[in-house]
């Protein structure tokens, strides 16, 4: 038995989309973030459609925000361990012990 049916490893743009599309379709999704974006040091996102100008940190919270509406949850951690476990499942183990298990996993952390 998973505890969720997709666990998604990073929140940002990218992460926190397809958290919205699955939680709108009803899916019991997990977004694992380290609340550390790249972009940190950054003021203003330029040429993001409709948002051109904007705090990345406001970006965030707003999709966060959007995401929670749909009933998905998101969890301040970072991961250290993936394990598949047969053909239909995933477990994850976060850095402070906690394993998390999931039918299916996304990796939406950006090139490192």
């Amino acid at each position: 038995m998973s505890d969720y049916d997709v666990i998604i490893i990073g929140g940002g743009s990218a992460g926190l989309s397809a958290a919205l599309v699955l939680s709108r379709a009803r899916r019991n999704v997990l977004v694992v973030d380290s609340g550390e974006p790249r972009n940190a040091p950054a003021a203003h996102m330029q040429g993001f459609l409709s948002r051109d100008g904007m705090p990345p940190g406001e970006f965030l919270a707003a999709g966060r925000n959007e995401v929670k509406g749909y009933g998905g949850e998101i969890l301040n951690a970072m991961v250290s361990e993936i394990v598949q476990c047969g053909k239909s499942a995933f477990s994850v183990l976060l850095a402070h012990g906690q394993r998390i298990t999931a039918r299916r996993l996304l990796i939406a952390t950006g090139p490192h």
